[in-house]
């Protein structure tokens, strides 16, 4: 229930971080320093302070943004403090109709420097909604705008990506605006020892990568090198001078009600001259590019998931992801393994490893059950006490209606003077006002645990739903993403070899994370 508190918002947009980067001082600092004197000045109380440092497209990339929709939908605040309206959504229709109808349904006022958006007034409703509008257009028109600089900037050899290759350091240009790359010593060394491994020595990138990591030569971010990042550096023009513009671009598509985004390769990206010196030369990269054209694998059109605990199960050991190992030979059984190769843990068949995992959730959902039915006994007993307290404080509410109908019969029969009837009948009145302020707040919170109550059973439902609906899926696709729903991770351990025929093929650890839904 609202009680006259405020909250403020603050989010980065693309422009600020830009202007950031010439000195303009923390943008959500000021941001936030105006609304606060704003709020003085108008003596509003702020509840709470919501900071977005992401630039996020979609609500569903701010998770400060969903905090704050939720609690306005709840009716937390009386309104909520925002540098300006476009602060709020600069998403598609769809996003821009969740912000409105958020406010609007919760009657919390949207207050800006300029200007106070009242939601249960039409005009200001059509402004504001008119506001989002406008400011989607304008976003698409300096993205577009932004974009086109950046191809601009690629042509001229500039490197326009926020973190520079292994090899290399993004460094300022003195004399223009934008930013080219500097060699970085150290990890030319180690992609100069890629390329000559791989070209004179003739080895796969499998060997590439187990010598760097023998060699303990470490890539910049993790502790040893992986087969796809051997395979980028051989890929990546960069290293000859070159820029590459568009080389994976971005892709959207909608997905149960999601926006998916990928960069796949793109094979026709643009590739220009760049500002930045060589690491290899071209005789060397060329040899390199022949022979991964030789030794390229066969591609399937068909790229989809092939296993349904992909992202999900790791390896106790090592903390490394578990991947699925196919075999193409008949009666033989997918395999799941460690994808570390230093690593000891022992793989097991995938389909018992999957079949365990569904074993273990319908037992886990069977004591969540259990837990939720007995708190729901305390919720219901709960519920009925406030019921209780209603109807009470209804019976008090006449009561002193009563007593003030009896005051104003003596004042007519000038039992009361005025004076005396003013003072009698004003704590009448402040007892109305305090119940009907009471009734109001546990009428409120009835609702709210009717409201959480549905939440929960539907939640149990839609757990309950999938796993019994996972064994009747065909598509490892379809499954891994049910899969996703409920649960967080998988741990997997097994420590024994199974070398006798009879030996148990169930015989690992496995430790599940549901996701315990927020009840």
């Amino acid at each position: 229930m609202k009680n006259d508190i405020y909250a403020i918002y603050l989010r980065k947009s693309r422009e600020d971080i830009e202007t950031e980067k010439y000195g303009e001082g923390d943008t959500l600092a000021r941001h936030e320093k105006i609304l606060k004197n704003l709020a003085s000045m108008r003596k509003l109380e702020i509840g709470k302070i919501y900071r977005e440092v992401v630039s996020g497209e979609t609500i569903s990339e701010r998770k400060e943004m969903q905090k704050l929709l939720e609690d306005v939908e709840n009716e937390t605040w009386t309104g909520v403090l925002v540098i300006e309206v476009e602060r709020l959504a600069r998403g598609d229709t769809a996003d821009q109709g969740k912000v409105s109808k958020a406010f609007k349904y919760s009657h919390t006022k949207i207050i800006t420097p300029t200007k106070t958006y009242d939601p249960d007034n039409e005009f200001d409703e059509e402004y504001f909604e008119f506001g989002l509008f406008m400011s989607r257009r304008e976003y698409k028109t300096i993205n577009r705008r932004m974009q086109k600089g950046r191809e601009i900037s690629v042509s001229e050899g500039k490197f326009v990506g926020n973190i520079a290759p292994f090899g290399y350091d993004r460094i300022k240009l003195t004399n223009s605006k934008g930013y080219s790359l500097s060699i970085n010593e150290y990890e030319a060394y180690i992609v100069k020892e890629i390329f000559r491994l791989y070209t004179f020595e003739n080895a796969t990138i499998n060997s590439v990568t187990k010598k760097l990591n023998n060699m303990n030569l470490k890539p910049r971010n993790s502790e040893e090198w992986k087969s796809s990042s051997i395979k980028d550096i051989l890929s990546n023009p960069t290293y000859i001078g070159k820029i590459v513009w568009n080389r994976r671009k971005q892709i959207k598509k909608s997905k149960n009600g999601q926006i998916i985004v990928s960069r796949p390769r793109n094979q026709d990206y643009l590739i220009y001259d760049g500002l930045h010196d060589p690491i290899i030369n071209n005789e060397i990269w060329n040899l390199a590019q022949e022979k991964r054209k030789q030794n390229a694998p066969k591609v399937k059109n068909n790229s989809s998931i092939k296993n349904p605990l992909a992202g999900l199960i790791f390896c106790e050991k090592c903390g490394k992801p578990m991947q699925r190992r196919p075999y193409n030979k008949e009666n033989k059984s997918d395999t799941l393994i460690c994808s570390n190769a230093k690593c000891n843990n022992i793989s097991s068949k995938l389909c018992i490893v999957e079949d365990k995992i569904i074993e273990s959730l319908k037992i886990w959902f069977k004591n969540y059950k259990i837990n939720y039915a007995d708190e729901n006994n305390l919720n219901i007993n709960s519920n009925e006490a406030i019921k209780n307290t209603i109807l009470f404080m209804k019976e008090e509410i006449k009561k002193e209606n009563n007593r003030l109908d009896r005051i104003y019969n003596f004042l007519e029969n000038e039992i009361y003077s005025k004076e005396e009837f003013i003072k009698r009948s004003q704590v009448i009145k402040d007892n109305i006002k305090n119940l009907e302020n009471k009734l109001k707040e546990y009428n409120y919170l009835l609702r709210k645990n009717a409201k959480t109550e549905n939440n929960k059973n539907d939640k149990l439902y839609k757990i309950e739903n999938i796993i019994d609906l996972y064994n009747k899926l065909e598509m490892a696709e379809d499954k891994n993403i049910l899969l996703k729903n409920i649960l967080a991770k998988v741990t997997y351990l097994k420590t024994k070899k199974a070398i006798k025929k009879d030996s148990d093929p169930t015989d690992f650890e496995l430790h599940i994370y549901p996701k315990i839904p927020k009840m």
